[in-house]
């Protein structure tokens, strides 16, 4: 395979960001801004190089760009260790992003990924492909596209004795389920619950009440994104608890 230009491309939105633009476009800058700055602290942490032993930023292993309710991450190149970095750094931005009570999703891929960051310019079919598979999730989580999955499980990565990356069959859009490799975030943020589980989805919504209103007040197929979400919250809670 012709490895020029081929990198992990990640694409993060905020989820119902259109809905709350036309109803509050200065709650839905807020919350663009709380993404944005979620982001920008954790580009800024140091990230160890199990090669070297030796923290780097993670700013210098991937770059990023944000245009509308949009956040694009990428790497320079498609190595274990980068994909390692993506992984980390897209847990740690979901973490920040539920605690600024910013709900979102992503979708992570790899394959040709062109840029010219002096003329933003981003596109290439990694892109396409991890915003399709984002996209479609009727969930807030992280999914891996086809071209990621197989190098992704082969990193095995733990939290304590928890798989990193997990099989999930994912709710999308128009096709029921698809089974997809996904980021268990639940285990790897186990440690700050401030509840017992199981979370009841009245109990997960309230950090999202003041931006989109009474979840009584929701369409059905929102409400089942948080449905969704809250079942694949506890169920790996339980399996992470269980280890």
């Amino acid at each position: 395979m012709d490895r020029q230009h081929l990198r992990f491309v990640a694409h993060i939105d905020i989820l119902g960001m259109s809905a709350i633009m036309e109803h509050d476009a200065e709650e839905a800058w807020g919350m663009l801004s709380d993404l944005v700055a979620a982001r920008d602290h954790i580009m800024n942490l140091g990230m160890v190089n199990l090669h070297s032993k030796k923290a780097i930023a993670a700013s210098q292993v991937i770059q990023s760009a944000t245009f509308s309710d949009t956040i694009i991450l990428f790497t320079k190149g498609a190595s274990d260790s980068e994909l390692r970095y993506m992984i980390i750094l897209l847990g740690e931005i979901f973490h920040k992003a539920l605690y600024r009570c910013v709900p979102i999703r992503a979708g992570l891929s790899c394959g040709k990924f062109f840029f010219n960051t002096e003329l933003s310019m981003y596109a290439g079919p990694a892109l396409i492909e991890a915003y399709r598979i984002g996209e479609a999730a009727q969930w807030i989580g992280i999914s891996l596209a086809d071209s990621i999955q197989q190098q992704a499980n082969k990193l095995d990565m733990k939290s304590g004795a928890s798989d990193i990356i997990v099989k999930w069959p994912v709710p999308v859009k128009n096709t029921g389920t698809e089974q997809r490799s996904v980021i268990n975030w639940p285990a790897i943020f186990a440690h700050d619950l401030k509840i017992t589980p199981p979370i009841s989805v009245a109990h997960f919504y309230q950090a999202f009440e003041r931006s989109f209103g009474p979840f009584s007040s929701l369409p059905a197929e929102v409400q089942a994104k948080y449905i969704n979400t809250v079942n694949f919250m506890n169920q790996q809670l339980a399996l992470h608890a269980s280890a």
